[in-house]
């Protein structure tokens, strides 16, 4: 199991949360969900395709697992369980996280072209990288009190 954290992130001796089994979690805007914030501000240049993506240890295979609204991948009409095939015509099944991450991460607005799989439809996307965002968990709900 890989859990992939941004650099910046490790330097800053974050702890990485449990992922799920069988899974190596990342963002592209890198990092999982509770590294987001800690990448705008050690990189705030590097733009990222704005998308929560989770690589399979056993087969390599690349999905996504969240779009927020606003940010490149949404822009271009990404899905969450979209298969990314191929960064820039590399095939992901043969790439580790640092590879994944470096070939997703760039210049705000500059391009990265994506091979995806939905529905058993081949989507060819060039997305322009947007700046990185903080995502933030949903606050909880405070527990109901029983009468």
């Amino acid at each position: 199991m890989r859990t992939i954290v941004p650099e910046c992130s490790r330097r800053s001796g974050a702890a990485p949360p449990s992922p799920p089994s069988r899974t190596a979690l990342f963002a592209v805007l890198v990092g999982s969900a509770l590294y987001l914030s800690s990448l705008s501000g050690c990189v705030p240049q590097k733009g990222t395709i704005g998308a929560v993506i989770a690589q399979d240890d056993e087969s390599g295979r690349l999905f996504l697992r969240d779009v927020p609204p606003g940010l490149a991948a949404a822009r271009a009409d990404l899905k969450v369980g979209d298969e990314i095939l191929l960064i820039d015509g590399l095939d992901v099944r043969f790439m580790d996280a640092k590879q994944i991450n470096a070939a997703l991460v760039g210049e705000v607005d500059s391009p990265v072209k994506l091979t995806l799989i939905r529905d058993e439809q081949v989507l060819r996307v060039t997305l322009k990288r947007t700046e990185a965002q903080r995502l933030l968990k949903s606050p909880e709900k405070p527990a109901e009190t029983a009468n």
